[in-house]
């Protein structure tokens, strides 16, 4: 179903999530999104096949007979709790969607936030959610291996699904079914196993992309430690960048946009085959998949509409001339990487400003395992790294490559949605190329060299509107809050606690308090580091910033 029939169909729903919003007193900011294309977002089907959908709907908490996915069990993982709709018929939380008869979570699960204020609640979309997506997949596990082993919880869940006149047969069915649903989900647990807990609010989505790669080889004991967990960015303007990607691996010309989503959706349990299908028995029609290429698309393009969201009324009023001077400071330490934009602007291009590890000095094992991460090829031995074009792969290669051979290989499946993406790219003023001109530490590299490791053990600058919205910082979400961020690296917090969504507008972070479901956040942990980008510090050249310096700067950023 392409992306306007799409819209007709959920038209509908929009008035019910209007009253959604009034009954759980939830304030949209004005991001030009209507409420038809916010149910859009939300819900729609990217392919994801994560478990069977009856089966997530009547699974029990492991440790009680209350439904895994009540309200309640749901929020303290982060989930945005929401009411049945048309398009989400059984009242699932914000990201979670059916695919056929399976269902999985969408890029609106990491990309769709919620923060409160007093007595209100603001939910802001295209922003940093709040997910704590391993702690989901293990509750979900566990919930699985209680079902199986518990056998009251089986009797309930059975009847449920295939109620009570089931036949001796259709109830051993079901419970190797249901075992194989928990092996897989075990299975994936320790492929991806990590000793590093990340918490609320980030995920090493590049580490869960590229195993699954490594995963599809065929080949066992083949994936790597993901440990460099990232913060999910805020994804306005993301389809006018120039080069996305918390290291800017990946550019939006061409096929860029797709390929990209392509791979998110390979990351959260797509489904893919992995030899060349044929097309009239000769025709090569790559590989087949359960992604949906024309609903990537759409959500594309809803995307590119979304405006940063402005802070809002109820918050406490701005100190317009300490902004004043905060915008000075901004224009000495920020703005060269940080640049200023139009939010609103329709024809809104944006080049983004790469540092290089050495340049910004920030934790840099996300960057280094993206490149340096390796396995056996497997049955991708002797395929192209691109699938029709580039060297063949050895036996042994980086595991971006093998990703890069399925991403083609799927892309090359959806050729009308490929030539569409490319024609979208077109539209929002992206050239025709592979790779547009890049810029690392503040001049444009050599053409060819924009994929290089040079390039790539880098990390990505963009520009700071709505950025208030989208702590804790720095790509790895290590430093809590804004003011933090412009101290000393050696002077800032070294654990905090992440797990309530109140929000503290005086130092643009969320309020850090130990509760039952609070993640303290250990910055000394491998991959935690909250070291680098001193721009307020005194490092790079630059004059350190006074404490009512530092306070103007926070007051500015909080105008974007």
């Amino acid at each position: 179903m392409n992306y306007y029939k799409q819209l007709v169909l959920i038209f509908l729903c929009a008035a019910a999530l209007s009253v959604i919003a009034a009954e759980q007193n939830i304030t949209y900011l004005e991001q030009n999104w209507s409420d038809e294309e916010r149910e859009y977002f939300y819900f729609t089907d990217q392919g994801s096949r994560l478990i069977p959908y009856d089966y997530f709907l009547h699974l029990e908490h492991a440790e009680n007979a209350q439904l895994f996915r009540n309200d309640k069990n749901m929020m303290s993982l982060g989930f945005i709790p929401t009411e049945a709709s048309d398009n989400n018929p059984d009242g699932l939380p914000v990201g979670l969607a059916r695919n056929g008869d399976h269902m999985g979570p969408t890029c609106s699960a990491c990309h769709t936030q919620q923060i409160s204020y007093q007595d209100q609640i603001i939910r802001i979309d295209g922003g940093q959610a709040f997910i704590d997506l391993p702690n989901f997949l293990s509750g979900l596990t566990s919930s699985l291996k209680a079902t199986l082993d518990d056998k009251q919880k089986f009797v309930r869940f059975q009847q449920n699904i295939l109620g009570n006149d089931a036949s001796e047969q259709q109830q051993s069915t079901l419970k190797q079914e249901l075992q194989a649903q928990y092996e897989k989900r075990h299975t994936y647990a320790i492929q991806n196993h990590t000793d590093l807990a990340y918490g609320y609010s980030r995920l090493d989505a590049f580490g869960a992309i590229l195993n699954q790669a490594l995963i599809a080889t065929g080949v066992e004991d083949n994936t790597n430690e993901p440990n460099a967990p990232t913060s999910y960015p805020y994804i306005w303007d993301t389809p006018q960048h120039d080069y996305v990607e918390w290291n800017g691996s990946q550019s939006n010309s061409g096929v860029g946009s797709l390929t990209r989503n392509i791979g998110e959706v390979i990351g959260v349990f797509g489904g893919i085959e992995t030899e060349t299908t044929h097309w009239l028995g000769m025709i090569d029609g790559g590989y087949k998949s359960s992604i949906q290429a024309s609903e990537l698309r759409g959500l594309e393009h809803v995307v590119a509409k979304l405006h940063s969201p402005l802070w809002p009324e109820s918050f406490p009023a701005i100190d317009t001339n300490l902004a004043k001077l905060g915008r000075g400071l901004y224009e000495q330490h920020c703005i060269e990487c940080h640049v200023d934009m139009d939010r609103t602007d329709p024809l809104r291009k944006i080049q983004v400003r790469m540092s290089t590890l050495g340049e910004i000095n920030t934790d840099p094992l996300m960057a280094e395992n993206a490149i340096y991460f390796r396995g056996k090829s497997g049955k991708f031995e002797g395929r192209p790294r691109y699938y029709f074009a580039g060297n063949s792969l050895p036996e042994e290669a980086p595991a971006i490559h093998i990703a890069n051979n399925i991403m083609i290989g799927i892309l090359k499946n959806y050729p009308l949605q490929a030539y569409l993406a490319k024609r979208d790219a077109k539209n929002l003023g992206h050239p025709d190329v592979n790779h547009p001109p890049k810029y690392v530490d503040g001049e444009i590299i050599e053409h060819g060299e924009e994929v290089s490791d040079h390039a790539l053990l880098a990390y990505k600058a963009r520009p700071l509107n709505g950025v208030w919205s989208s702590a804790p910082f720095l790509h790895n979400g290590s430093v809590a809050n804004m003011y933090q961020l412009l101290l000393p690296a050696a002077k800032r917090d070294t654990e905090f606690y992440l797990g309530s969504w109140d929000y503290d507008p005086k130092t643009m972070g969320y309020v850090s308090e130990m509760t039952q479901n609070s993640f303290m956040f250990d910055t000394l942990l491998p991959g935690n580091s909250n070291a680098g980008h001193e721009y307020g510090g005194g490092a790079y050249g630059l004059p350190p910033l006074t404490e009512e310096e530092r306070w103007a700067l926070v007051e500015y950023l909080k105008t974007l």
